[in-house]
């Protein structure tokens, strides 16, 4: 039986080292982003958008999945060294594959700019291949702390090489090579900072096994690309670049505060429930703390965007993109309620159950899929594209929470209890904020005076709360961060 002691308190501290590695390199690239909604049209973000939702699809598929068969088998070197070799010749094939079908995304979108920054970008799948088994096997050992310079380096990379051909005047262009130099950087540094080679060494038998699981786990990502990009491709084909353009920032925020905080949850809870897969107490008290720290910090982040876009959207991007400011709140509804059952999904995939995530998604996706297009072609409007998503996310996020709960036999009580705190805090919020807005709205306050009053009384109001309703979560917080900082200091001695 693996045994990992303590699973929230590893949960939490695996996350702040990718938090750290991953936001104190975003903090840079969402500069960047400043600068380059300055410089850049509605419609270059666009194009890149053509080029980023293609590759988003294809990329679910470019590994077969044996990035998780991987994590999820037991420890094998010669297992690792075929995972490499498999991954760069499957990556290899689908940039050669892609490059045949670019035309069909000109096509699709109506719009031949479409087709070479797609046929660019697929060379993304290579480089991220060459690192793909060192990420791997870093998540795999929980040494989330040896990711934090490849991951850091990722995002620099990426904002600086944007803004340094935006200014040059490349256009949509500044956008697909950043994408490309921050990947390859990243790759680069993995290298040096992981000391795993690999040996000419590539075993049939291995690649069935890896393949075998892996093609279980890209059923589920093609369908979560599928429910969570087809809007770009419904918004691309049928209101065009510059909507595309609108659309894509007004994702730019709540993606980079909420969906990326899920994201990097679930790099750390997979590892980590795998581990406790033949321990369900273990898994379970996991499950719930997981739970109870994600809401902690997704609810006020969420309806904390949706209640300040005005002056953050009008100061961060400038007036030009004032018709960003419904569909953020949108998106915002859309990330809170996408990020209560985000790693739910994870219980499935560590317990070896995939095939319920497949489920769930597809019904999802038979839902979703036709509210979008009925949104994008008929209502021709990418803010009802935004409520759309958020009304099926709320109703499936719910659908998913139940059947993982009773997976662990984990009570409704149990669920609320762990959740409780933040509704109560994040409510008290909103109200606070709400009565300030209605305040401000009759002075003629500066973006900045507006957005840095509102967000301090968010601030307050909610720690405050949380302060008064359970004062416990406040000190096992505070408590595991000190513990977090004092093993760095002892170890960088």
């Amino acid at each position: 039986m693996n045994k990992v002691a303590n699973p929230g308190q590893k949960a939490v501290s695996g996350i702040i080292w990718i938090y750290l590695a991953y936001y104190s390199g975003k903090f840079l690239v969402f500069l960047s982003t400043l600068v380059l909604a300055r410089i850049l049209s509605k419609d270059d973000f666009g194009v890149a958008g053509y080029a980023l939702t293609v590759i988003s699809f294809l990329d679910v598929a470019a590994d077969l999945g044996i990035g998780p068969a991987l994590i999820y088998s037991h420890n094998e070197k010669e297992k690792a060294n075929t995972a490499f070799w498999l991954g760069l010749a499957l990556s290899s094939i689908m940039t050669l594959f892609t490059w045949m079908i670019a035309p069909l995304a000109g096509i699709f979108f109506g719009d031949d700019r479409a087709i070479a920054v797609v046929r660019v970008l697929s060379f993304s799948f290579p480089i991220a291949a060459l690192g793909s088994i060192h990420d791997i096997l870093l998540r795999k050992e929980l040494s989330f702390k040896k990711k934090f310079i490849p991951d850091f380096s990722r995002s620099i990379g990426k904002g600086i090489f944007s803004i340094v051909f935006a200014l040059a005047g490349f256009g949509a262009w500044s956008l697909i090579i950043g994408q490309l130099s921050g990947m390859f950087i990243a790759m680069i540094v993995l290298w040096i900072t992981f000391p795993w080679r690999p040996s000419f060494q590539f075993a049939f038998d291995k690649s069935r096994e890896l393949i075998r699981y892996g093609i279980s786990i890209v059923g589920v990502d093609i369908l979560g690309v599928i429910l969570v990009n087809s809007d770009y491709l419904l918004v691309g084909r049928y209101l065009g670049a510059t909507a595309l353009g609108v659309y894509t920032l007004a994702f730019r925020i709540p993606d980079l505060l909420i969906m990326q905080f899920c994201s990097i949850v679930s790099k750390v809870i997979f590892p980590l429930y795998s581990k406790l897969r033949d321990d369900p107490n273990s898994l379970q008290r996991g499950f719930l703390a997981t739970t109870r720290y994600v809401v902690l910090v997704t609810a006020p982040l969420s309806l904390g965007i949706f209640l300040v876009s005005p002056p953050l959207i009008m100061l961060a991007f400038g007036e030009k993109w004032s018709e960003a400011i419904p569909i953020m709140r949108a998106i915002s509804i859309y990330s809170l309620m996408l990020s209560l059952a985000y790693n739910a999904g994870d219980v499935y995939k560590a317990q070896g159950r995939p095939e319920i995530l497949i489920r769930i998604s597809l019904a999802r996706a038979v839902v979703l899929i036709p509210a979008l297009y009925w949104a994008a072609s008929q209502v021709r409007s990418i803010q009802i594209v935004g409520w759309v998503h958020a009304g099926v996310a709320f109703i499936f996020g719910l659908i998913t929470l139940a059947i993982a709960s009773t997976l662990l036999n984990v009570s409704v009580n149990a669920l609320w209890a762990s959740m409780r705190p933040a509704v109560i805090a994040t409510s008290v919020m909103v109200v606070c904020v709400m009565l300030v807005i209605s305040f401000l709205n009759n002075y003629n306050f500066s973006y900045l005076s507006q957005l840095v009053i509102e967000v301090m009384v968010g601030i307050a109001s909610y720690v405050g709360t949380i302060w008064i309703v359970e004062r416990s979560i406040v000190n096992e917080l505070v408590a595991l961060v000190q513990k977090f900082l004092k093993k760095s200091t002892q170890t960088a001695q």
